[in-house]
């Protein structure tokens, strides 16, 4: 870890009381639930108001009445909604340091702070009503950027740049606030380590900053653009990247044909049929990349589908359209893990390696308790250990020769190279627990971790072929490491 991980970043103005939003979350579910009763109210007395029979009030009486049930049913039902979104606020998680950041894999959501008013939406099926009836009719207070950090939380968890002067953090991604005049160099380092990177598309200087480093730090299968413009927005957008593809050609080459013309981005495709459109989903499409940077659109074309409901529509447009474009995205972000974690196989201590070296340790006068360091590549494959205590005492050699530390190590699966520290006698056990389980001498070992970063297990890799079934050291549904 550098030196400045532990630099605290700022914090939104207003303290997180994570008791104050359970309570405003439970006030609101029962101000939604006593408006959904008033509405039922209101709809009843509806069908007396021309009704004399069995009622001796004037006309203008029960109107009012009903008014009053339907404005009373209103209140509840937009204020439940309200303070159950506030309450959901004061649990998001701020990130405080950059090393509570890139502790575990992360999906970096890079976009214009601008985005941020169409992110705090709550989209709904019933778009028909989206300016005016909407919000009493959609019981659902998840927005946009929840919504996202949802599909993409099965990756690993979501992350992303807070505005610097917002009172609480917006729901969906967990926050870090950096310093206005200095966050470039943070967001470099979070580009780097990012599993994928999701950019929206924009044309602030800020984006387009972000765009060049993506292009100059990222494999093209692991940055991801999404659109929430419409198409002159977009063609702006598209003019100014293609101009920074140009500048970035040489990058853009690395490992290609040196003849290679800079990628130009996709056309904003027109809409099947614009006569049909009644709403339109967020974000609108998506851009992915192949291994040589060619770009592929896909806009979310909600009138090309047709269903019973606006609901029912939108289902079928996940289905059909977005689910096949994600499948691809996902294999080729595996791909290009595993493409990594190869690289990275190489240089991987053998287990008789490490038991040579745990065995000289203990020659040294190490204890059961002594702290050993392990180095590790991004997918946890076991690359070199070293004796704390040579550390300490300035040596800092890494045991098992220097071949396994001299030469770059690649970075799989979202997370860069990183060092464990363990006790001697559990590394003992660990390899005796492999060697139980058939584990040889130029076999290699690799540790599982969750999406979240928990510890699942340890693994051994056999000559060319695929790795067996992982035993399970904590599990899953535990409290993690």
């Amino acid at each position: 870890m550098t030196g400045d991980e532990f630099t605290l970043f700022g914090a939104p103005r207003r303290r997180q009381h994570r008791l104050l939003g359970w309570a405003m979350r439970l006030i609101g579910t029962f101000l939604s639930f006593f408006g959904a009763l008033f509405f039922i109210a209101g709809f009843s007395r509806m069908r007396t108001i021309f009704s004399p029979l069995g009622t001796t009030d004037p006309l203008w009486y029960r109107v009012v009445t009903v008014g009053a049930i339907a404005f009373a049913a209103a209140v509840s039902l937009l204020g439940g909604r309200r303070l159950r979104r506030r309450g959901r606020r004061h649990s998001v998680p701020v990130l405080r340091t950059m090393a509570d950041a890139k502790h575990s894999p992360y999906v970096l959501y890079l976009r214009p702070f601008t985005s941020d008013v169409m992110g705090a939406t709550m989209p709904h099926a019933f778009s028909r009503f989206q300016r005016v009836g909407g919000s009493l009719v959609n019981t659902s207070t998840r927005t946009v950027e929840e919504q996202i950090s949802r599909s993409f939380g099965s990756l690993a968890r979501v992350i992303a740049v807070g505005q610097p002067d917002e009172t609480l953090p917006l729901l969906g991604a967990a926050r870090l606030y950096l310093p206005l005049n200095d966050w470039q160099p943070t967001v470099a380092s979070l580009i780097d380590d990012a599993r994928l990177v999701l950019l929206a598309a924009g044309t602030s200087e800020g984006t387009l900053w972000e765009l060049r480093q993506c292009l100059r730090r990222r494999a093209p299968q692991t940055l991801l653009i999404s659109i929430y413009t419409d198409e002159s927005e977009y063609d702006a957008f598209r003019e100014k990247a293609e101009a920074i593809f140009r500048q970035e050609a040489d990058c853009l080459r690395r490992g290609s044909d040196a003849d290679q013309c800079p990628p130009r981005l996709p056309a904003y495709p027109p809409l099947s049929n614009p006569q049909r459109v009644k709403w339109l989903p967020t974000p609108r499409g998506y851009i992915r990349f192949d291994t040589d940077w060619t770009p592929h659109l896909i806009r979310l074309d909600p009138t090309s589908v047709r269903g019973w409901t606006e609901e029912g529509r939108h289902r079928r447009l996940n289905r059909e359209q977005l689910l096949p474009f994600m499948g691809t995205v996902l294999r080729e972000l595996s791909a290009a893990e595993h493409a990594a974690d190869q690289a990275d196989a190489g240089r991987c201590m053998t287990v008789a390696e490490l038991e040579s070296a745990l065995r000289a340790m203990r020659s040294n006068g190490a204890t059961d308790e002594t702290p050993i360091s392990v180095l590790m590549s991004g997918t946890g494959r076991f690359l070199a250990i070293e004796d704390k205590r040579d550390t300490v005492a300035g040596s800092g050699g890494a045991q098992g020769g220097p071949e396994h530390t001299t030469e770059p190590i690649a970075q799989a699966g979202g997370r860069a190279p990183f060092a464990i520290e363990l006790p001697l006698l559990y590394a003992e056990e660990i390899l005796r627990e492999r060697r139980a389980n058939g584990t040889t001498d130029a076999d290699t070992l690799q540790i599982d971790f969750s999406a979240r970063g928990r510890l699942l297990g340890v693994r051994h890799h056999t000559g060319g072929d695929a790795p067996e079934k992982p035993s399970t050291l904590i599990d899953e549904s535990g409290a993690g490491h």
